[in-house]
């Protein structure tokens, strides 16, 4: 077993249950929140005291984590709780990932991923960023290969994989910047999406297939799109969008995965459709902020 594994088995099970989603997205958030005043204040101070700095953000990432536990005890059948701790077990836990060995919670992993303190992690992974560069940031933490050989594998690996998608959506971010027109109406689309993706979110009582049918009807109507405004998309323009788009169909998840597929077909908006119904989409988590307040 790898780590990997481990994800893949989290990202299912948060794409199946929307309530756990919902907790995670709330600890991750929270958690983060966290994170930036940790770094705030040594930054604040002049701080260059490393120890010290990791010991503060492991103290939030153990909290974080033991309330999330605590969060989701008993929403999952406990089968699916049995297979998360059997791949856990089976794994060589790092010093990075030992946090995990003290909660039984899937998701855990996802969650510490998402709470290390990178400074500067908005510039990395920024627009102006390369996928090159976003895959040298993460080399050394890369299980699959793809970061220093560049040679696709079947699966990406959870840090080439969001590389990818980063990168992907950059690219998707730049030719649009050319194409107000299609831009505002994508983005009509997926404000449209997005608000029901919350509200499937919010529900604890609707099933994962409803995510499926918004995303595809939202597929059909991206494509729509991209053939009206066939004439103003200059030929050749797409290949590099493209080649993102060939690497994204190895993503490790089914979601991205399935949508990459079908880029070329689906036309530009596809990136963005490929993260938008995964969990802890911000901007998913945004209309779901919304929709609470006003209930």
């Amino acid at each position: 077993m790898v780590r990997r594994d481990l994800i893949g088995i989290e990202e299912q099970l948060l794409e199946r249950y929307p309530e756990l989603a919902a907790h995670h997205a709330v600890a991750r958030r929270a958690g983060a929140q966290e994170i930036t005043a940790v770094i705030g204040r040594f930054d604040a101070a002049g701080e260059t005291d490393a120890e010290a700095f990791v010991g503060q953000v492991s103290l939030v990432q153990r909290t974080a984590l033991e309330g999330y536990a605590a969060s989701v005890r008993g929403l999952l059948p406990d089968d699916e709780v049995a297979r998360w701790i059997t791949v856990r077990d089976a794994l060589e836990l790092s010093a990075y990932d030992a946090l995990l060995g003290d909660v039984d919670a899937p998701g855990a992993a996802l969650l510490l991923d998402a709470l290390e303190a990178v400074p500067g992690d908005e510039v990395t992974y920024g627009d102006q960023a390369t996928l090159d560069q976003m895959l040298a940031a993460t080399a050394a933490r890369c299980e699959c290969g793809y970061a220093s050989s560049r040679v696709v594998p079947k699966r990406t690996c959870y840090f080439c994989a969001h590389a990818i998608t980063e990168a992907w959506n950059a690219e998707e971010r730049r030719l649009l910047s050319r194409l107000p027109a299609l831009r505002e109406e994508l983005d009509q689309l997926f404000k449209a999406l997005a608000d029901r993706l919350a509200w499937i979110a919010l529900n604890p009582e609707a099933e994962w297939s409803l995510v499926e049918h918004a995303s595809r009807k939202a597929a059909r109507g991206v494509a729509r799109l991209n053939r009206a405004a066939r004439g103003e998309i200059v030929e050749g323009t797409l290949a590099s969008w493209l080649d993102l788009a060939t690497d994204a169909s190895h993503d490790y998840r089914p979601l991205v995965r399935s949508v990459a597929k079908r880029g070329k077909r689906t036309g530009l908006g596809a990136a963005r459709l490929s993260t938008l119904a995964l969990p802890g989409n911000p901007e998913v988590q945004a209309r779901m902020k919304k929709r609470a307040q006003t209930r």
